[in-house]
């Protein structure tokens, strides 16, 4: 079967992890087989997918707005959920204005982004 893009975008392992549950659904429905590409991506997400993804997008959106982030950082920002300044810093440290943040900074944007998950 040939496949045609919609659309193109970057988006976080949560957002990844529901569109799969639902292709998964789709195909449990239709007994249709999972191919192995699939199956990999699938698990990879249950695995390392730490937020629901309606909260990844609010967590997204709050990076954004808030510390005028580009959708990378802040994707990656929600990949790894960060609990320490230090693991924010690695993804913050190639933009010049985002790697100027103080750590109390970082300590509050990590604060807001547990706040969004409660």
């Amino acid at each position: 079967m040939v496949k045609k893009i919609l659309e193109e975008k970057k988006i976080s392992i949560p957002e990844v992890k529901e569109i799969l549950d639902k292709v998964y659904a789709r195909m449990e429905k239709l007994e249709t087989p999972v191919d192995p590409f699939t199956e990999a991506t699938y698990e990879y997400c249950h695995n390392f997918s730490k937020m629901p993804a309606d909260v990844a997008r609010n967590v997204i959106n709050m990076l954004k707005d808030e510390y005028d982030m580009d959708d990378s950082h802040a994707i990656q920002i929600v990949n790894i959920d960060p609990n320490y300044p230090q693991e924010v810093r690695v993804i913050l440290e190639k933009d010049p204005v985002l790697r100027d943040l103080s750590d109390e900074d970082i300590v509050i944007m990590i604060q807001k982004i547990r706040e969004l998950q409660a």
